[in-house]
């Protein structure tokens, strides 16, 4: 059994609530709009909201689009009846929606514990998200998440986003531990299993739904505090 030297846990649905954050964002946004006349449309307009989002999100981890034009874009797509050509009435329609999302972050109650017990144990700890580096910081920083002795590597920041093999590597470079001693523990069986395998470290599915239809191989867990670091 390896003995780790290093963890790196991701950020969105792993340490923070995003997904909770985002379903009461739009929800409290679309209210205020007055868009939906009925609890089906409330639903159909949720459902295309997150379809956009993860739709345009993907093209700016590829980096097709900056992370401003994907806000942009998916506005845009989300109100074609608006208009929206203007960059700063579009940005302004979009803060809406982003000043509720914002509001509504929250960390898992086992984050904390989890960060404070890897650092304990004496592993080399850092946060390893894809996304803008001020923007993720910001969000550690309003739930309480936010250490000084836990370095947070963005995508922004990276030479790729996750599942690319540079993203973990560079990171791991950065926390000055090699790769094959190094747990990645994320939401995301692609980017936090998948892509860190591939990359030489040890991915570890954070599943607390429990919903996956990953295979038995895969190892995973319910929460953060049923984490082993050997």
């Amino acid at each position: 059994m390896v003995a780790f030297a290093g963890v790196l846990f991701d950020l969105d649905d792993t340490l923070v609530d995003h997904r909770g954050a985002a379903d009461r964002g739009v929800r409290s946004w679309l209210a205020g709009l007055g868009l939906a006349d009925s609890a089906a449309d409330l639903e159909a307009l949720v459902d295309r909201w997150f379809a956009l989002e993860a739709r345009h999100h993907e093209r700016y981890q590829r980096r097709e689009i900056s992370h401003v034009e994907q806000r942009r874009v998916r506005i845009r797509e989300f109100l074609p009846s608006w208009d929206l050509a203007d960059d700063v009435l579009a940005d302004d329609v979009f803060a809406g929606y982003l000043g509720s999302y914002q509001a509504a972050w929250r960390a898992f109650g086992d984050a904390a514990a989890a960060l404070e017990r890897a650092l304990t144990k004496g592993l080399r700890v850092g946060i390893l998200t894809n996304g803008e580096r001020h923007v993720q910081t910001e969000k550690l920083r309003r739930t309480g998440l936010l250490r000084r002795d836990v370095p947070v590597f963005a995508s922004s920041d990276l030479p790729a986003a996750k599942p690319d093999p540079r993203s973990y590597t560079a990171a791991c470079s950065a926390l000055g531990v090699e790769p094959s001693a190094t747990l990645m523990v994320g939401d995301s069986l692609r980017n936090d299993v998948i892509g860190a395998q591939r990359a030489g470290l040890t991915g570890v599915l954070l599943d607390r739904a429990g919903w996956s239809r990953a295979g038995a191989e895969i190892r995973r867990v319910r929460d953060l505090a049923s984490l082993a670091w050997a």
